[in-house]
């Protein structure tokens, strides 16, 4: 057993040897339980404002108005991924995570005492704007602060987080629309109802998680890779001391060595982001950006684009076999019916509004996606077997598209539309390859336009879905089906995975 004198620790070891010497413990776990929190928290604000803005009767929206607020949060990730990527990499991973989500639940706030729909579109911009700069930095502070053989399961049990969002968003949803309160607010002519303080509920996760994200250090390999050496080693100190519940000097690595360390030069904000982001799309690493980056266009287009319509679908199935007209799958349902459910949602919603959202969409949501959640925590267990489980996933995907064209009759056809968006179980997976295959410097400008690649197909993807699926619906599904396979070939070529490390080098 060697001591703290003994010569070899005084010599100079490699980042990734000195993180694995602060071992697997409390403070790698409290940090995932926290990231994880933060990904909840942008999901639930995600998906839960659509909910809000079905809720809002009072401020009398039309439906292209509904259309625009519900579309805004998704150009705003749009707009800034780009530029968040860029500050992590440049002024770290937890100054990323701090202040913007503090500013995000604030504008939440702000936002619920909204007297217009643009107001409320605006505010709402605003604070996606800086929630989404969370969308990589939290996976990449996870990656940089666990050892190599913990981090691709914990990325996926994050990912579990983001799945279960909607579930979560239905939650928070269905209690607090069931208060009936109305209090006048004369100063902003406005009356507060349970839609309002809905948006803050809804936005609290974002304030826990940056209150909860400030008790941690900066990413050591950030800090190692910007030069400062003794603090990205203060920082593995601290690691070690809460994982091993003892001191810092009980740490053994006392230099590391400076390998793979490049000196930054100054330039101005435009080349630097160029710079940040340029070597992605050139030699060694052109080919994998291109491959990764159209994977996760496919998985969120898939899932994101069609899950927006599965509550309406739900309810042609149900008013269909309410008037005895369930009969053949889901596209020979919502061919006809599709003219009558509109003019009859459009009545109701002239005739008024009640405040609330219907069960069956809220349960829907909090069902479907905590199945997924469930899966893509069992998938956590086959690390190292992702590129076989992302394969599978995106061939199931496929294979069921088609199948949902074939079944005779409704139910079976919803199962298949369902197992069909399960594409959001590649999500983790294709998380832990952005960080693993590109280095420190170009990680969080890669996962943030990866974040940009997946958002940006959702947006095209949810008004190319509801113009096709509505008029030639059965080759909507057969050419996603291939579109879907055709990423399933790309991820053929994936880097091969990396085998178990055996538990006797696991200590």
């Amino acid at each position: 057993m060697t001591t703290k004198c003994d010569h070899n620790d005084e010599t100079p070891v490699s980042f990734e040897e000195a993180l694995d010497k602060t071992g697997n413990g409390l403070y790698n776990i409290l940090l995932v339980m926290t990231c994880s929190l933060i990904l909840l928290a942008i999901g639930v604000d995600l998906f839960g404002f659509s909910l809000v803005v079905a809720a809002a009767c009072d401020l009398k929206l039309t439906v292209p108005q509904k259309g625009i607020l519900t579309s805004l949060p998704f150009v705003g990730i749009l707009l800034v991924s780009y530029l968040w990527g860029y500050v992590s990499d440049t002024k770290g991973r937890r100054f990323t995570l701090v202040i913007p989500l503090l500013l995000s639940f604030i504008l939440s706030c702000i936002s619920s005492l909204s007297p217009h729909w643009l107001f409320l579109g605006l505010v709402k911009f605003l604070c996606v704007c800086f929630a989404c700069a969370a969308n990589s930095a939290t996976y990449t502070l996870v990656g940089e602060s666990c050892t190599q053989r913990v981090r691709n399961r914990y990325m996926l049990l994050m990912t579990c987080l983001i799945l279960l969002s909607p579930a979560v968003a239905g939650v928070l949803t269905y209690p607090t629309l069931k208060l009936d309160f109305a209090v006048e607010l004369s100063w902003l002519n406005i009356m507060y109802r349970p839609w309002r303080l809905l948006i803050v509920v809804l936005a609290l996760p974002s304030g826990l998680g940056a209150l909860a994200i400030y008790f941690f250090c900066e990413s050591p390999k950030f800090l190692f890779n910007s030069g400062r050496s003794d603090e990205a080693l203060d920082v593995l100190k601290h690691i070690y001391a809460v994982n091993h519940r003892g001191s810092k000097e009980e740490y053994t690595v006392h230099s590391l060595t400076m390998d793979g360390y490049t000196a930054k030069k100054e330039m101005s904000l435009i080349r630097s982001m160029y710079e940040q982001s340029a070597p992605l799309f050139r030699p060694p690493y052109v080919w994998r950006s291109a491959q990764l980056f159209y994977i996760v266009a496919v998985v969120y287009i898939t899932n994101n684009s069609f899950l927006v319509w599965l509550p309406h679908i739900l309810n042609v199935i149900r008013l269909s076999m309410e008037s005895g007209t369930a009969a053949g799958n889901i596209c020979e349902l919502i061919s006809k019916p599709i003219l009558t459910i509109s003019n009859s949602t459009e009545e109701i919603v002239q005739k008024g509004c009640t405040g609330t959202i219907e069960h069956n969409v809220i349960l829907t949501l909090i069902a479907s996606q905590s199945v997924f959640a469930f899966f893509n925590f069992l998938i956590s267990y086959l690390q190292n077997r992702r590129r076989v489980v992302l394969i599978c996933i995106l061939c199931l995907s496929s294979i069921s598209g088609t199948m949902l064209n074939l079944v005779p009759e409704p139910i079976s056809s919803v199962f298949f539309f369902m197992v069909f968006t399960c594409t959001c179980l590649g999500m983790g997976i294709l998380a832990s390859y952005f960080v693993d295959i590109y280095p420190t410097s170009f990680r969080g400008m890669a996962t943030c336009l990866s974040i940009m690649v997946g958002r940006s197909s959702t947006f095209i993807g949810i008004n190319v879905v509801g113009n096709l699926i509505f008029n030639h619906c059965q080759v909507t599904f057969y050419l996603w089906s291939l579109l879907v396979l055709s990423s399933a070939v790309a991820a053929w070529f994936l880097p091969p995975d990396k085998p178990a490390v055996s538990k006797t080098n696991a200590v």
